[in-house]
């Protein structure tokens, strides 16, 4: 088991969680990884909207639609559908 890095500042100690932000590059670019992740979120973000729309009421976001995104990329949930450019 591993154990817990804190960041200490003046507000006080927080868990470290910059492990979580280093995604596996090793296929895609960073501006390819943006633009996947964004597209994401907007379709998130839309399908909020249209829920909203269609049943009349306020959601309340507990995550916002980026994070969600990002959180499904991380979680494997999230791959592109097209093949990469490769340096050559």
């Amino acid at each position: 088991m591993q154990s817990k890095k804190y960041i200490f500042t003046h507000r006080g100690a927080i868990e470290d969680k910059t492990e979580l932000f280093n995604p596996d590059l090793s296929n895609i670019t960073k501006y390819e990884l943006v633009q996947l992740i964004s597209k994401r979120a907007r379709e998130i973000n839309r399908m909020r909207i249209e829920l909203q729309k269609k049943y009349r009421v306020h959601l309340i976001e507990k995550k916002k639609p980026t994070m969600v995104a990002l959180m499904e990329y991380l979680d494997g949930e999230l791959k592109p559908t097209y093949e990469p450019k490769s340096e050559e």
